[in-house]
């Protein structure tokens, strides 16, 4: 089981991406497709999703493309996971907490409680900015 789905992972990248070049020029969807090894048709399809959330923004043209809608570090990696695959839950009775009757009593149901909120806080305080940051800090070492 994945938390983090592959759709979510490519839109993740295209946004990384287009922070990375914040500012400069619009990218078209075929080279964002080949930069982030993506199939284009699916590129296009979750650039629309992006776009229609008010993350990115296009341009038309020979010039045109796509670019981020704000900066940066306006964007949570929580709001561009929901947008794409909606809630995170490590596991459905800390989502839906009908669907099990031990859930109130369960051990287990606690620990995973904890990491769901660990989780939560990382990727609500995590930005575009920061991921950028760490991208630099990688390439220079």
């Amino acid at each position: 089981m994945d938390i983090i789905r592959r759709n979510t992972d490519y839109s993740l990248r295209f946004a990384v991406n287009l922070a990375q070049k914040y500012g400069k020029n619009p990218v078209s969807a075929r080279i964002l497709s080949e930069e982030e090894k993506v199939p284009y048709q699916l590129t296009c399809k979750l650039l629309q999703k992006l776009h229609h959330a008010g993350f990115v923004e296009s341009r038309m043209g020979p010039k045109g493309g796509y670019f981020l809608a704000m900066a940066p570090s306006e964007i949570t990696l929580t709001s561009l996971v929901q947008t794409i695959q909606g809630p995170v839950s490590i596991n459905q009775c800390l989502f839906e907490q009908h669907i099990c009757p031990r859930q109130p009593n369960c051990p287990i149901s606690r620990k995973l409680s904890e990491l769901q909120e660990h989780m939560d806080s990382f990727l609500s305080r995590t930005t575009l900015e920061d991921v950028c940051s760490t991208a630099k800090d990688t390439k220079t070492k």
